[in-house]
């Protein structure tokens, strides 16, 4: 990360640091005045402080003489030593501009030519900012950043091929753990495991009659889903003994973070502790409850929820009134049709409410829908996240609508027939278009016409054909299809014909294809039953592809599927994307941070949020950051116009100036379906500060 530290350096007259001392206790020159009669007989008030009356000796060389003419007291005047006055009825404008506000020269124009650096009248005011027009261009690749670009004239915009999920989850399903992956290939090409963490508490049930192979029931976890921060949300389904075989039904969930050796010390024994990974094949895996990156465990599957064998895992983050990041995550139980909210950054159950579908698997929009596949019948499920909600849990104790359309698409729990098939993985495109596999490959589009919202692909005609399904940034659409490898389609014509429409990639047969994931360089993962995973690394045709088939070697029976990288959820919801930028506080007791000012165009259905966090040394600051409750908002656009008061936001939060300052600066849009993303567009922001100078 970069710091601009900024050193600045104002060169005061002597004159100004003593002006307002008043050593004879009466009013010296110098001393401060609003009236002529806070000065002595022989001073005015001039510009807010007394001075003596300047006058110019006469002619005999004797005492000087007051002015001729000077009507406002000024000093200014006809005959004044001092000159003219510009306006003698006004005693601020004396015909010389001084920083007060007014027009002292009379030109039509306050402080003209006086102003600080930083556009007021504080002469020790200086300011540093960054982007177009300045010295410091926004850099994506130096700055912390995730989402945005720039365009060629160097402004900040949305890119949602910037997004880093530089990782992907993937669950080793009879091990009971989850394994995290670099999706960037190291130096000899090998996309490395940094991570396996257990996924829950095994439980004993040794006894009478019970082999030791199975004396112990692991977690079986299977459903993943990745949060806009990179961390993971596992499902778990049933009970499972070790050795083979399930036993019972099990129903909980567990956040991992992506933070590694920067994860929060979450046992508190002072230290952070965690899985320790090299290279592809795993050299520890610590036991339950010694890994502090695994930072909560929820059980669903008791008598007060009741959502049990969980089959559907989706994360959510939405914005909050003051552009913060809000986290959830959806939970589906299959074996009992009911869905469960959980607050994604204490694992706190929020609410719990009916399923309109016996939920199999999860996808969000940007509307705030989630969409749910079943094994139960042709048909797909919906409920609106806004309608139902711990703020309104009437909303989730409505009838499910059967139907589409008028009275149907507006309803807080829908069901949908339709399919052709049984329907198996399930996403969202960022065209807000909803894909299932099963069967067949089927788009469903909300914004069509009734009657014209189903599309099938023609890929397959019966039985399970395609199990997880994924859509990337350019328009694809994958499918693993289990024995046939995997089925690349073509999103905008998925039906124009077997030879235009969808192609199964060579060199992915032979693996027996479950998930399927798209990561932040585009290419594409299936992980296979068959304890590996297969990457593709697309090209701009249907049939153009680079295939590397032998990767993740070290995963153990992975029954995996749902967003693994978290890319999905980014495509398919409102993009958001941030920038953060670091500056240096000046020396002094009494240095102190002023105000923000920026340059940005807002279209309709964008924003733009100005954040900052402060502190006093460069490794608390970058602490502070990663918590979302730390940061303060300064400014939000539209809305507020600049100049924003960092100063007094950061003293109304009980902060004050601190020696380091990050500001972020996160870039909202609306998506719409089947239409693009409009993004806002930063071209600078800079910000002040206050360096009176040090006197010994």
């Amino acid at each position: 990360m970069r710091v601009q530290r900024l050193f600045f350096y104002a060169l005061v007259p002597s004159a100004m640091l003593f002006a307002s001392c008043n050593c004879s206790g009466d009013s010296a020159s110098g001393a401060p005045c609003d009236l002529p009669e806070d000065c002595r007989d022989d001073q005015m008030c001039v510009d807010g402080t007394c001075q003596v009356v300047a006058t110019a000796p006469d002619s005999s060389g004797g005492n000087p003489s007051s002015c001729e003419v000077d009507e406002d007291g000024d000093g200014y005047g006809q005959g004044c030593a001092r000159g003219p006055d510009c306006d003698d009825q006004d005693a601020t404008q004396t015909g010389t501009e001084v920083c007060d506000g007014r027009d002292n020269d009379c030109d039509g124009e306050a402080d003209n030519g006086v102003l600080s650096a930083c556009g007021d009248c504080d002469p020790f005011c200086t300011r540093g900012g960054i982007g177009t027009g300045t010295e410091n261009p926004f850099d994506p690749s130096t700055d912390p950043s995730q989402g945005v670009g720039v365009d060629p004239d160097g402004a900040l915009i949305l890119n949602s091929e910037e997004i880093n999920t530089d990782f992907i989850w993937i669950a080793n399903t009879e091990e009971g753990s989850v394994s995290r992956f670099s999706t960037t290939p190291d130096e000899n090409g090998d996309y490395l495991e940094v991570g396996r963490y257990i996924t829950g508490d095994d439980r004993d049930v040794s006894g009478p009659g019970v082999p030791t192979t199975r004396s112990r029931l692991q977690m079986d976890p299977s459903r993943t889903s990745v949060n806009t921060l990179g961390d993971v949300y596992v499902g778990n389904r049933e009970w499972r003994t070790y050795g083979g075989g399930s036993s019972g039904v099990n129903g909980s969930v567990t956040r991992i973070s992506v933070l590694g050796e920067d994860c929060p010390d979450t046992n508190g024994d002072g230290e952070i502790t965690t899985s320790g990974f090299g290279g592809v094949a795993p050299t520890t895996m610590l036991p339950w409850g010694e890994d502090d990156c695994v930072l909560w465990h929820r059980d669903l599957a008791d008598s007060e929820y009741d959502v049990r064998q969980i089959r559907a895992v989706a994360a959510q983050d939405v914005e909050g009134p003051d552009g913060e990041l809000l986290q959830y995550v959806w939970i589906g139980g299959y074996a009992t049709d009911r869905i469960a909210k959980l607050d994604g950054v204490t694992g706190e159950v929020l609410l719990v409410t009916e399923a309109p579908v016996r939920p199999y698997g999860f996808a969000i929009d940007a509307a705030g829908n989630l969409w749910m596949s079943t094994r139960e019948g042709r048909r797909i499920g919906r409920l609106d996240t806004t309608m139902c909600s711990e703020t309104n849990l009437a909303g989730c104790d409505e009838d499910i609508c059967v139907g589409e359309g008028a009275g149907f698409d507006d309803c807080a729990k829908q069901r949908i027939d339709g399919t052709q098939h049984t329907p198996y993985g399930i996403t969202v495109d960022f065209k807000q278009r909803v894909w299932i596999g099963g069967g067949d490959i089927e788009r469903y589009d909300p914004s069509a016409p009734v009657g014209n919202r189903w599309v099938r692909v023609g890929y397959g005609s019966g039985g399970i054909a395609i199990h997880g399904i994924a859509a990337d940034a350019q328009g694809w659409i994958w499918g693993a299809g289990q024995g046939s490898g995997v089925i690349r389609v073509n999103a905008d014509e998925p039906a124009m014909g077997e030879d235009q429409s969808w192609v199964a990639v060579e060199g992915t047969t032979g693996f027996s294809n479950k998930g399927m994931a798209v990561d932040s360089d585009g290419k594409i993962w299936s992980i296979t039953r068959s304890d590996r995973a297969v990457v593709i690394d697309p090209g701009a045709g249907l049939t153009e592809a680079t295939v590397d088939s032998d990767v993740a070697r070290s995963i153990v029976d992975p029954y995996t599927y749902s967003d693994m990288t978290g890319l999905q959820l980014r495509l398919a919801t409102n993009p958001r994307g941030f920038y953060r930028h670091v500056l240096e506080l000046c020396e002094g007791e009494t240095a102190a941070w002023g105000v923000l000012r920026w340059m940005a165009e807002t279209p309709a259905g964008t924003r733009v949020v100005f954040r900052v966090v402060t502190a006093d040394t460069r490794a608390e600051l970058d602490t502070l950051a990663g918590t979302e409750s730390n940061w303060i908002s300064v400014a939000a656009v539209p809305g507020d116009d600049p100049p924003a008061a960092i100063g007094t936001a950061l003293d109304a939060a009980g902060v004050g100036s601190k020696a380091f300052l990050m500001v972020e600066v996160v870039l909202i849009a609306d998506r719409s379906s089947s239409t693009e993303v409009i993004t806002p567009r930063v071209e600078s922001f800079d910000v002040t500060q206050s360096c009176p100078p040090i006197l010994n």
